[in-house]
């Protein structure tokens, strides 16, 4: 199952900003309180949190019974995250459930809960929002403000995944039938085919935002604050605009020649590797999860069965004859078994043990099987 956030627009009178307004108010004080309150108990239990301070919530914030129970869960929320513990909320949004929300395909409205009362109001949609909207009954959302007070609500919807059987159909290492992905900063992302998505462009946009921020903040003026505050994000939405092409390419590749989408679970990377001074700004902007989720649920979205492997020694063992060693990996691009001689891109090699179903704990398959070796070893890796 896969959850997808779709952002609509609300069409709000003034006297329904205001509503909201005042909501976002209580409501973000209502999580503060519930913090505050976990913090003392020393707990990040939301059954613990609700026993201690529901009704007070309800009435010293005048908020609605479910109202009352998001906003503690969202403070649970916040307290199990050890970085956050001592962060406060800002009255900028409102998260919602089934029972203060609700979604009418008839007209395109929605139905949302306030301290005034229940409104319901219509959102502007586009052709994409309607086919993802269609035929749905979605059980929550969220409602936000941007600095520049502009309203804007995400609707939850569910997306099941592809039906179970892939595996028993294809096999679990039929390389055949998966894609391989394998993740990274010079390259994107490369495929088993050898196709590599370059990220010299987005390489080039990063630094000219860095260099333009970096003088700005040695400026220091009002001017200079007021040009940092109109450039922020817009890295972030480039990161964000490059990863949905590459993830659209990717999944409608794999539903034009009926295969699945194996990616390395790279979870944890940033605390288990090392770089250099000079490289750390480039690991830490590294946006490889933004590019996993957006593979995921347009896989969900197209009916691609999408799977998760183990990412160690991907890059280290041959795919022919599965020795595994450090040094058969020479350096960032370049792969040479120090056992059959086969040479190849390193990231290449990477993304076809990652369509095996990764390197560990799994038998060994000759990529002859699949008489595919010939052209993997043939050609160098197309940059995109």
């Amino acid at each position: 199952m896969q959850t997808l956030t779709i952002k609509c627009k609300p069409i709000l009178s003034d006297e329904e900003r205001g509503a909201i307004d005042a909501t976002m108010e209580a409501f973000a004080a209502a999580c503060n309180d519930a913090i505050r309150v976990g913090r003392e108990m020393g707990t990040t239990s939301n059954v613990r949190i609700h026993h201690a301070c529901y009704k007070d919530l309800r009435a010293n914030h005048g908020l609605t019974a479910n109202l009352a129970v998001r906003a503690i869960a969202r403070a649970a929320g916040i307290l199990k995250v050890r970085k956050r513990r001592r962060s406060t909320v800002r009255p900028t949004s409102i998260d919602y459930d089934a029972r203060i929300f609700s979604f009418r395909e008839a007209d395109w409205t929605v139905s949302l809960s306030t301290i005034s009362g229940r409104i319901r109001v219509p959102i502007r949609v586009g052709d994409y929002q309607k086919q993802l909207l269609s035929g749905r009954k979605p059980k929550s959302a969220v409602v936000w403000k941007t600095r520049q007070n502009e309203y804007y609500i995400g609707i939850h919807v569910d997306v099941e995944a592809p039906p179970p059987g892939f595996e028993e159909k294809h096999g679990t290492h039929d390389a055949s039938r998966w894609i391989g992905v394998d993740l990274g900063i010079v390259n994107i992302a490369t495929l088993d085919d050898g196709t590599a998505f370059s990220s010299d462009t987005l390489e080039e946009t990063r630094t000219r935002y860095h260099r333009t921020r970096r003088s700005l903040q040695r400026k220091g003026t009002r001017g200079a604050r007021c040009v940092l505050r109109r450039l922020s994000g817009k890295e972030r939405r480039f990161q964000q605009a490059v990863n949905h092409e590459i993830s659209r390419r990717i999944v409608d590749k794999a539903a034009a020649e009926g295969k699945g989408v194996r990616l390395e679970d790279l979870s944890g990377i940033r605390d288990r590797m090392r770089v250099r001074k000079s490289q750390r700004r480039r690991h830490h902007g590294w946006a490889f999860y933004d590019l996993r989720s957006k593979i995921e649920y347009k896989c969900a979205l197209a009916g691609v069965p999408f799977e998760m492997v183990d990412p160690r020694y991907t890059s280290r063992r041959c795919p022919v004859c599965g020795h595994t060693e450090k040094a058969n990996r020479k350096s960032q691009s370049e792969f040479r078994c120090r056992s059959c001689g086969l040479e190849a891109h390193a990231d290449m090699i990477g993304a076809i043990n990652i369509s095996l179903g990764g390197a560990v704990n799994r038998p060994e398959v000759a990529l002859r099987t699949f008489g595919r070796l010939d052209d993997w070893t043939r050609h160098a890796s197309r940059r995109v």
